[in-house]
């Protein structure tokens, strides 16, 4: 019997195999160099070569089971510098591909597929399924007639609410939920400022030709998971939005009865007023922090939409309880996956000097407002991931 057919039969330990692949290796490894024993026969050493392979993987993949992945990462903070490099290495490799840009080299294409592939964290974009990229072509034969079709001939207003329904909360919708009045000057401003988002969003390569040919459906489909709305700074008798104003003008949002429940009002961020109105679009999906900071979600979040990173923001607590206020009096549901979700807002507790972070989440119909040092953890009896609700926000 050969070697090779001994190598085909034996499975015996690890060590054996091992050893057995290591002279193979060396016979094929031979046939490069011009040293005495080189394997004559072609045919023989490429049987060879195709009969190893599944001995190497085999290897390889008890190897990996094997790797004591707990020593390597066994901290946190390690598998954050992980990812880092990560993302470094991706806008590095970004970098090469873009100088290349011009060479039709397969391999390329197939290299910015997957960097696609890995940076699709919450992206917006439109599935290019088979169907979808034949459409694309079709519309850019038809460009002369798009400009007359196209969706930014429309007010802006009707351009988003043709793109989101009801899930664009207008100028009108908030003055009526929050009770209070714009001025025309004030609306002429705000609808510039949507103008700015509308250019932002749009003006990506992916999304320009349906909106061009108004093609509703494949944009539509493309935010099915997020809401634009206008945060505004006022209320009710031009009294500035806090938390504090929010709870007593939507108590049934809030913990009622109970002083520990609420104990976020002695703290000053439950006074403080909104910054600026603006114009918020805002994701009900939330991104996880179990391993990653805030930050490094934002960064990432960013990059993948081409987005500048000013424009993409963490909530601050009163930001996220004025966003799940107005989506679900307009919408009639609750708009938000629920998460500990994870505020800009921090505060000092006096007692211990220490600061400590805000995070909301839904318990028993209510918004829960909780705070504590670092970022909560997923535990069963409280089955609620650590995450993030970005906000793409104008202006910034």
């Amino acid at each position: 019997m050969t070697e090779l057919e001994q190598t085909e039969n034996t499975f015996g330990s690890e060590e054996e195999l091992k050893a057995t692949i290591e002279r193979l290796a060396d016979r094929i490894q031979a046939l490069t160099d011009s040293t005495a024993g080189k394997v004559e026969d072609v045919a023989e050493a490429q049987q060879m070569a195709q009969t190893i392979k599944p001995h190497i993987d085999r290897l390889a993949s008890l190897n990996a089971l094997l790797l004591p992945i707990d020593r390597i990462v066994a901290k946190r903070h390690q598998i954050h510098d992980l990812n880092v490099r990560i993302e470094d290495d991706i806008a590095a490799v970004e970098d090469i591909t873009r100088s290349l840009s011009n060479t039709e080299d397969p391999l390329l294409s197939d290299l910015n597929n997957e960097i696609a592939a890995v940076k699709q964290d919450r992206k917006l974009y439109i599935e290019e399924s088979s169907a979808s990229k034949s459409r694309k072509i079709s519309l850019t034969k038809r460009k002369r007639k798009a400009r007359s079709e196209s969706l930014e001939i429309l007010p802006i207003e009707e351009r988003f609410s043709r793109i989101l329904s009801e899930r664009f909360i207008s100028l009108d919708t908030i003055q009526s939920v929050f009770s209070v009045s714009f001025s025309s000057a004030q609306v002429q401003k705000y609808q510039q400022n949507l103008e700015q988002l509308w250019n932002t969003l749009f003006s990506k390569s992916e999304f320009r030709p349906y909106v061009e040919q108004s093609a509703l459906e494949p944009l539509t489909k493309a935010f099915s998971d997020y809401a634009i709305l206008f945060r505004t700074a006022l209320l009710q008798e031009s009294e500035p939005t806090t938390l504090s104003s929010l709870r007593e003008y939507f108590p049934g949002f809030f913990i009622q009865g109970q002083s520990r429940g609420m104990w976020y009002s002695k703290q000053s961020f439950y006074h403080t007023p909104m910054r600026k109105p603006h114009w918020a679009l805002i994701d009900k999906q939330y991104l996880n922090c179990t391993f990653k900071k805030p930050s490094l979600r934002l960064k990432m979040y960013a990059k993948a939409n081409g987005l500048p990173l000013k424009m993409v923001r963490q909530k601050t607590a009163l930001e996220d309880t004025y966003d799940r206020i107005a989506t679900e009096l307009t919408l009639r549901e609750r708009f938000f996956d629920n998460c500990n979700s994870i505020t800009g807002t921090v505060y000092t507790d006096t007692t211990a000097g220490q600061e400590k972070q805000v995070f909301l989440y839904y318990k028993d119909h209510c918004i829960r407002i909780s705070g504590k040092s670092g970022i909560p953890h997923w535990k069963p009896n409280r089955p609620r991931w650590p995450g993030l609700l970005p906000t793409i926000a104008l202006p910034y």
